[in-house]
């Protein structure tokens, strides 16, 4: 709203100056139909809720260098923190973020101005002002018609096409300019009390309406007539009814005013001319003498907000309509091409909108936003209350999100359906949204997504979320709700393949028509309801092959590609799929099926060359975050990754995996210093003594993935009850260590105990298939003695009643066969 009511007063400002510069030299038609551009601008951008694009041409880049000059000059964070009193600067700058987010800041050292909910009071005076205007409009045009309608009395009818051209002349000649077959009658009235001729709609009659002096001399009621039908001619009545509109919600504005009044002069210059090229340059001094008889000076406040498309206007407006009738020149192609370009510019200025990224922000900056939104995501997903408490800008934030249970912990989420396994996109619109695409799971095989959209802003160095909003799209009833939902791409359906195809072999809940159908396979997948099929193609001579659904609701149609997988069964055999997967489009030109971690160990066990098949253990069993960039690529799976890294030589090979060791310790420094300030701060029933914590969680967590990563899918690792002492000069810390992990995706049916539960009926069986994919815990009773020379060693209490410290590995708590 801010960007419209700026940029469009500046196009204002800039119609009104091409104005002035062009007095006299421009066509009336063109300078009228300058103003339908602020009417686009301000309407487009509110009632049709367009977004204008970003363009480094836009006018609110000058506004938003601006805004940063201000939040340069002030300490606002300071102010937040308590640690200094606001002044006139910070005081702009916290009414500013309120009036932009909604957010109210307090507290000590900021005055109650600071404080006010600023939209609200802005919404409500906006809104009361609106209706006042609203309530005006009516009275006014109510009042005029009634006034017309109660005095008037029938003329005659005139008889024109849609283009408001005379059907037949005075001498009763028909026009051959003409539409015949599109010919209407207008009818004529006589009005007392009328100060100058009008063309006006009033109860689904639009008439002319003419004082009894015109309708007295012939001469008068043909010129009279000829003018307003160029109003009906250029639809002037509707164009009435946008300005009213606008200036209700526009009231505010001054400039939107000035627009109104100078569009309305502008509206009856433009009839002017369109009369003059009508009657010919014989009859263009008497339709002169004729305006200055009709015109009466008119100062009614009433005027701009009038429908009726009366005559009469300001002084200035009469003297100029006279001036251009009397001098009647032809506008030079220099001076249409000089006025088209401005224009071109002014809407290229103010059609658009700053660039507002992320990358607008410094590279620090960058990347604290995206650690926030893959912090957030994470603990959203895993319904980690803590983290999310702590990542917001207060308490009632956080309880519009979780909850705190009587022991006083937070809390928060549901059993299902959940974003199981971290499984979210993430799109960073600006430096203060952020938006993420849960896929929202089941122990059904089924998928819906739910965006959240996060508003941040930096507080004590630090992103903290201001305001949260979540939409479910469990059901996509529109064009709009697809195109919202699935803006960065469809939940990947390619590891459900296996279990769909065992639905339909089995024709399980008759799902057998469903999923061999690509239309209703694409409409259970996503989740589309009343949509209508109107397009299909098929290739089934591709590998894999390819079939499109083209979709339709009321507001607009898209397209839907499914393929049939190969899938491979529990022999080893390939078999092409019966039913359709839907996919995206990059996944049409790679192959995927359920790879686990078991099928990539298998591999790398398989290849011959010993010394490629240590690298490439040390590139797959080293932390994922040391993954060079250029060798990430999220679109293959772990095994067909493994595939391409064997094709490189040895030595390149050994440069990536070098490269990965050689960040090791930088990566270890972060984890322990992301573990001391996740235990430091606040702690977990420890004592205050926590000095070398973040190095035992970053010890920790290592050992625990070199053990159970070929196993298990690890989650998260957590330390409570940490206790430090010094004893004979070595660190002691005794603590419990909880691993949270899930077992690989994968078809649980392919297991053989769940198989075997299925395959007999057993009632239990659905109950063992939810367990397989739910998060699990692995519970330690730990102690970690870190000697002088920094070596650690680590025990476990082996007591089941008392302790008893035994030095142990986390690898003996693999169960062995």
């Amino acid at each position: 709203m801010i960007d419209t009511i700026i940029s469009s007063s500046v196009l204002i400002l800039i119609i009104l100056t091409i104005r002035f510069v062009f007095k006299g030299k421009i066509n009336p038609m063109v300078q009228y139909g300058l103003w339908s551009l602020v009417a686009l601008r301000l309407a487009a951008f509110s009632w049709l809720n367009l977004h204008p694009i970003e363009s480094a041409l836009s006018f609110m880049n000058v506004v938003s260098s601006a805004e940063s000059t201000i939040r340069g000059a002030s300490s606002v964070e300071q102010v937040i923190a308590g640690n200094a009193a606001a002044g006139a600067i910070d005081n702009a700058v916290l009414i500013m973020d309120n009036v932009k987010t909604g957010v109210m800041t307090s507290g000590e050292g900021i005055p109650a101005a600071a404080a006010i909910d600023w939209q609200l009071v802005i919404m409500t005076v906006w809104a009361l002002g609106a209706l006042a205007l609203v309530l005006w409009l009516i009275l006014v045009n109510r009042n005029f018609g009634k006034k017309i309608i109660e005095n008037r009395t029938f003329l005659m009818p005139i008889r024109v096409d849609s283009n408001g051209v005379l059907a037949v002349d005075d001498q009763r000649i028909t026009n051959r300019d003409a539409d015949i077959k599109k010919v209407k009658s207008i009818p004529v009235y006589v009005a007392e009390g009328l100060d100058s001729p009008c063309l006006m709609g009033y109860k689904s009659e639009v008439a002319i309406y003419v004082p009894p002096e015109v309708a007295a001399d012939k001469e008068k009621l043909r010129f009279a007539i000829a003018h307003e039908l160029c109003h009906y001619k250029h639809h002037d009545l509707i164009w009435a009814i946008v300005r009213g509109g606008l200036l209700a919600i526009y009231w505010f504005n001054p400039l939107v005013w000035v627009a109104a009044i100078m569009s309305k002069r502008d509206c009856e210059l433009a009839c002017d001319y369109g009369v003059l090229k009508a009657i010919g340059k014989e009859d263009r001094l008497a339709y002169g003498r004729t305006l200055v008889d009709l015109i009466r000076q008119s100062n009614h406040k009433s005027d701009v907000l009038q429908m009726a498309t009366t005559m009469y206007g300001s002084a200035n407006g009469i003297k100029e309509r006279i001036s251009m009738i009397a001098k009647n020149k032809k506008m030079k192609a220099a001076t249409l091409i000089a006025v088209l370009l401005i224009a071109v510019l002014a809407v290229g200025c103010t059609f658009t909108s700053a660039p507002n990224n992320i990358s607008d922000l410094g590279n620090e900056d960058q990347e604290e936003l995206k650690a926030f939104a893959i912090k957030w995501a994470d603990a959203f997903s895993e319904r980690d209350a803590n983290t999310i408490y702590s990542l917001c800008e207060n308490e009632e934030l956080y309880f519009t999100i979780g909850d705190v249970a009587e022991n006083g912990e937070y809390w928060m989420g549901w059993s299902s359906p959940w974003p199981w396994n971290k499984d979210y996109v993430i799109d960073i619109e600006d430096n203060s949204t952020i938006h993420i695409y849960y896929h929202f799971r089941t122990s059904e095989p089924s998928i819906y997504v739910a965006k959240e959209t996060i508003t941040v802003k930096k507080i004590e160095d630090a992103y903290k979320a201001t305001q949260v909003t979540m939409k479910h799209f469990d059901s996509i009833e529109s064009k709009a709700d697809f195109e919202e939902a699935f803006e960065p791409g469809f939940p990947d359906f390619m590891h459900l393949a296996a279990t769909y195809q065992a639905q339909a072999d089995k024709n399980v809940r008759n799902m057998t028509a469903i999923l061999e159908n690509p239309a209703a396979a694409a409409m259970h997948q996503l989740n589309l309801v009343g949509a209508k099929v109107t397009g299909t193609y098929e290739d089934r001579y591709t590998e894999p092959p390819i079939f499109i659904v083209k979709f339709t609701w009321d507001d607009g149609e898209v397209e839907v590609k499914l393929i049939q997988p190969t899938l491979i069964d529990e022999n080893g055999e390939k078999r092409q799929a019966s039913v359709w997967v839907v996919v995206n489009e990059d996944v049409l030109n790679r192959k995927d099926s359920d790879i686990t971690n078991k099928e990539l160990e298998e591999y790398l066990n398989n290849i011959k060359d010993p010394t490629k098949k240590e690298l490439l253990e040390k590139y797959f069993y080293l932390p994922s975050e040391l993954i060079p960039e250029e060798n990430k690529n999220s679109n293959l799976n772990p095994l067909d990754q493994a595939k391409n890294m064997s094709k490189l030589s040895n030595k390149e090979l050994k440069a990536i995996v070098d490269e990965m060791e050689a960040n090791i310790p930088t990566l270890k420094e972060q984890k322990e210093r992301e573990y001391y300030d996740r235990y430091n701060n606040g702690g977990n029933n420890g004592t205050d003594s926590k000095q070398y914590i973040g190095k035992i969680g970053a010890y920790m967590e290592e050992e625990s993935r070199k053990v159970f990563s070929p196993y298990y899918e690890l989650l998260d690792f957590q330390i409570s009850d940490y206790e430090e002492e010094v004893v004979n000069g070595n660190v002691e810390a005794a603590f419990r260590y909880k691993i949270m992990h899930k077992n690989y995706d994968r078809d649980p049916d392919t297991v053989k105990y769940i198989k075997e539960a299925k395959e007999s009926g057993n009632i239990n069986y659905l109950q063992m298939y939810d367990e397989y994919l739910q998060p699990k815990e692995m519970n330690f009773e730990l102690k970690v003695v870190i000697d002088k020379n920094d070596l650690i060693t680590l025990y476990s209490n082996v007591s089941p009643k008392g302790v008893e410290w035994e030095e142990t590995k986390m690898s003996d708590f693999i169960l062995k066969d």
